[in-house]
């Protein structure tokens, strides 16, 4: 799709698209991954203006979460047939381990990284291990809130440069983002193995 044709698109849709793009970017009801990102920022950078952006990022937030919790309910009604569908086997086993393990957190860190990186199936498997709704909500929205908030902020302080250099920028960007979530999981892990009771410590040293 060309550029200027995602221009004309993000200002003819205004907020009312921004918050459905998002809502069907977070269901399984949509096929293009990362247009809700790009209609968002050439949204922003049209309009340029701070009450847009923030009303943008938020309604995107908000749209976003409400795409997941249908998604959730999706996977919670399946049993796992849908993240069969969409994952090879090892792969599925390993997206359920770690929603088994640490919770709502994995589908937070996919809802900040952009594509290529999968989302639905954290999403899905947030479901099919039925982590507590109020934490897998909050989860998606700040992750999702701070990837959109971001990108409006981005396409406010940048402009037309943004979007002239819009595919070098993304992918920088998605370098550096996730390069800080992979430090700040590991600061995580390391935190909890410190607070292991000593019990637990042992167990792990005598394996």
């Amino acid at each position: 799709m060309k550029l200027k044709v995602l221009i004309a698109l993000a200002q003819s849709l205004g907020l009312a698209g921004v918050f459905g793009l998002a809502f069907f970017d977070s269901s399984l009801l949509f096929a293009l991954p990362g247009i809700n990102d790009l209609v968002l920022i050439l949204f922003v950078a049209s309009k340029a203006s701070w009450e847009w952006a923030v009303s943008s990022a938020l309604l995107a937030t908000l749209g976003s979460v409400l795409g997941a919790r249908l998604t959730y309910r999706l996977g919670n009604k399946s049993g796992g047939e849908l993240l069969k569908r969409r994952l090879p086997e090892a792969l599925r086993g390993r997206v359920l381990r770690w929603t088994q393990r640490f919770g709502a957190l994995p589908v937070g860190i996919a809802a900040v990284l952009p594509p290529p990186f999968p989302y639905a199936p954290f999403v899905i498997s947030a479901g099919v291990i039925d982590v507590p709704r109020n934490r897998f909500s909050i989860s998606v929205g700040i992750g999702r809130g701070i990837r959109y908030f971001v990108e409006t902020e981005l396409a406010m302080l940048l402009g037309r440069r943004l979007v002239r250099h819009l595919d070098a920028i993304y992918w920088n960007a998605l370098k550096g983002v996730a390069i800080g979530i992979a430090v700040l999981v590991a600061l995580w892990l390391l935190f909890r193995f410190l607070h292991r009771r000593p019990a637990d410590r042992l167990t792990i040293t005598g394996d």
